[in-house]
């Protein structure tokens, strides 16, 4: 998704932010793959101070402002509505 949304033209950096404690998951998370990963620690706790659930998909305006939350566990990146109406959710943010 992150291609197309580079070759559309939009300013969007997607990447994933891994929660506390769940740091065993990380190589097979990250293995093969080019999306950057962070790893968020007790000491700063985002998923917590955020209230993050499993898969959610937080999308910023460039002033990191929330601008919608997306679960990809209800809504399957392999459906293709789905897909379509997550980059959408991208693209719509980079115009903000």
């Amino acid at each position: 998704m992150q291609d197309e949304i580079d070759l559309a033209g939009a300013d969007v950096q997607i990447l994933g932010v891994n929660a506390t404690g769940l740091e065993a998951g990380n190589v097979e998370v990250t293995t093969g793959r080019d999306l950057p990963w962070l790893q968020d620690v007790e000491g700063v706790d985002m998923w917590g101070t955020w209230g993050v659930g499993y898969r959610d998909v937080w999308i910023l305006d460039g002033e990191n402002r929330l601008l919608a939350i997306y679960n990809v566990t209800e809504h399957d990146l392999n459906d293709p509505l789905n897909y379509e109406e997550l980059k959408g959710l991208f693209l719509e943010a980079a115009m903000r």
